[in-house]
This record gives structure tokens, sequence and C-alpha cells, in this order.
């Protein structure tokens, strides 16, 4: 099926080509926010943000090591 949404990542060719057959099933193209869609510039984002929080962890000592991991903890309960 054709499809001009670059930002996808099943996007070759200009062509949507999920693995799954449900994925492609679901799969609107041309739409940014296709269902099937995984976003390259999402995945670029969160990668960015990772690298950014481990080097500002590597810089930290092991008392604000500790408050850290509790306040990450206490977010997810």
């Amino acid at each position: 099926m054709e499809c001009n949404n670059t930002h996808c990542m099943w996007n070759a060719f200009g062509h949507c080509c999920p693995e799954d057959a449900e994925a492609l099933e679901n799969a609107r193209p041309n739409k940014l926010d296709c269902p099937s869609s995984l976003r390259k510039d999402f995945e670029e984002q969160l990668s960015m943000i990772a690298s950014e929080c481990r080097e500002l962890i590597f810089q930290r000592n092991m008392k604000e090591l500790i408050e850290i991991k509790k306040f990450i903890q206490s977010q997810r309960n």
C-alpha cells in the first residue's frame, strides 16, 4: 500500500510495509497518527533523552544517586 508518511519506520520506498498482517490491516496510509506506525522521530528523541540522562547520572555522587533511585521508585508506585 502506498504511503508518504516518511516519519514511520515501516515506510520503505513510499510503501507501508509492517511485518504483522494485523498492523498492515489497521494501517492508515499518509497519516501521522497511523495506529500501525513506529515513528522514527520519536525513537531518535527517546535515544537522545536517554543519552542525556546517562551523562547526568555519571556526574553524580553516591548520595545523589540514592536520592534519584528513591525518586524514580516513588514515581512507579
